[in-house]
């Protein structure tokens, strides 16, 4: 009897193998850093975002389903570049040192960054910044903007952005440079603070993959179909107001 039932359960097994094989083909897993709101964060449990919202869409016109991994925007990459994950979608800028070793889709969005600070104290203007200790999220366009224009002795760079804000509002630091959606958020939610939009960034943001991969082209298609119905205008209007 243990052989006829070995007979039987090994082609069961192949069968079930195959059948979690052919699943895993209808899926689109994305690296992603749930800690930027509007743009990915958790809402009761649940990563939600503009860059959520448009995962799930690209990855609906690839016929797939879209999956989530949540980490440190500063491991991104390398889960990217070990295969862990197919694709990264976390306002990642597209600059010159990221396309050495990634590709990028086209840019979906250009940030404008902005300085949020105590609003007891105020903000002068772009000059005053060298004159303070400002923090940023680590790995981000903001930290390499703040290198052209201040020592990097006064730059702080952290894991994430809700780190810099309490950092600033225990008065560690002066400043927190971040994407200005996320500005007006952190600031809406604390009424000591207030900030200014001080700089539009080179560089857009783009859905990474790993270099010469297939998905790059895809992801693109993709990404014109989107826009040409309208629903990236959508997302934006849900997402990020009229900007």
């Amino acid at each position: 009897m243990k052989k006829n039932i070995g007979v039987v359960l090994i082609p069961l097994i192949l069968l079930l193998t195959g059948c979690g094989e052919i699943k895993k083909e209808n899926i689109l897993t994305f690296a992603t850093s749930a800690d930027y709101p509007p743009f990915e964060y958790y809402d009761n449990g649940e990563i939600v975002g503009f860059d959520v919202d448009l995962a799930r869409l690209l990855a609906k016109e690839l016929g797939k389903e879209a999956v989530f991994k949540n980490m440190q925007f500063s491991a991104i990459l390398a889960a990217l570049q070990s295969g862990s994950v197919d694709a990264a979608i976390s306002t990642i800028a597209i600059t010159d040192e990221r396309q050495k070793n990634f590709d990028f889709s086209t840019e979906y969005y250009i940030e404008t960054m902005a300085i949020v600070f105590l609003k007891n104290k105020g903000f002068a203007g772009i000059s005053q910044l060298s004159t303070m200790k400002i923090a940023c999220q680590l790995g981000t366009t903001m930290e390499m903007w703040l290198k052209k224009h201040i020592s990097e002795d006064a730059i702080v760079a952290m894991d994430v952005a809700n780190q810099a804000i309490e950092a600033l509002k225990a008065g560690h630091v002066d400043g927190v440079v971040i994407d200005s959606f996320q500005a007006a958020a952190f600031s809406k939610k604390n009424p000591s603070l207030s900030y200014m939009v001080i700089a539009q960034s080179d560089n857009g943001y783009g859905v990474a993959v790993q270099k010469n991969s297939e998905l790059k082209d895809q992801i693109n298609r993709a990404l014109g179909v989107l826009k040409e119905k309208g629903e990236i205008a959508v997302l934006q209007k849900k997402w990020l107001g009229n900007k």
